[in-house]
């Protein structure tokens, strides 16, 4: 990575950064931002994705899912050689875990209301940012880096790829559409969970390519 690009990105990450406080900021102070309700109300009037669907993203994006499975794949690359990389993933579930529950009890946003939206999922935490959110986008962003970068094979990185980033695209609407989460909870969740992600590929990105360790 050139001089320039790493410069870019620096400028990004204080950007995201900027970002994620200002919206922290604006709920705490307001259980509701403009668009919040009318987009949820409207995206809960379809029937997509529908009760299975979004139950079976919100369980492969829950927290301690996410940590479960980042934990395995970086014992896979630590075991593959990949020790950079396994390291970094490690790291940033540390980091992810910690942040999510610091600026949840922070901000201590409440959950949507039942005489507003339709509650159709269990939750046990406040609502900004969506922890769902924040924890899929983060490993399943790694995923789709890994897969761009890691001599995986071309049928393999492209099915970690789609399906990675399959995962993330649905992520916040599906809390949505569970009426767990205002959408921007979801915004906000992607916007710390880029916070985490974005140094770490970075970090990796110094060296041309990854370098495997015998």
């Amino acid at each position: 990575m050139t001089g320039r690009a790493r410069s870019l990105a620096c400028v990004l990450w204080v950007a995201l950064l900027g970002c994620s406080l200002a919206l922290s900021v604006l709920a705490a102070a307001n259980d509701t931002l403009p668009g919040d309700t009318r987009i949820a109300q409207w995206l809960q009037k379809n029937p997509l994705p529908g009760q299975d669907l979004s139950d079976a993203v919100r369980a492969m994006t829950a927290t301690e899912v996410v940590l479960a499975v980042g934990g395995a794949v970086s014992l896979i690359l630590w075991l593959g050689g990949y020790r950079r990389q396994a390291m970094l993933l490690a790291v940033g579930l540390v980091a992810l875990s910690i942040l999510q529950f610091g600026v949840k009890e922070v901000v201590d946003r409440p959950r949507p209301d039942g005489s507003i939206v339709d509650i159709r999922a269990g939750y046990s935490s406040p609502g900004f940012p969506s922890g769902h959110v924040m924890s899929g986008t983060y490993l399943y962003g790694f995923l789709i880096y890994l897969a761009l970068t890691l001599p995986l094979g071309g049928s393999v990185s492209g099915v970690l790829g789609a399906v990675a980033a399959v995962i993330i695209a649905l992520g916040g609407v599906v809390n949505v559409w569970l009426g767990v989460h205002w959408p921007s909870d979801v915004v906000g969740g992607c916007l710390w969970s880029a916070l985490v992600l974005l140094p770490l590929i970075l970090l990796d990105r110094h060296r041309a390519r990854p370098v495997q360790i015998a």
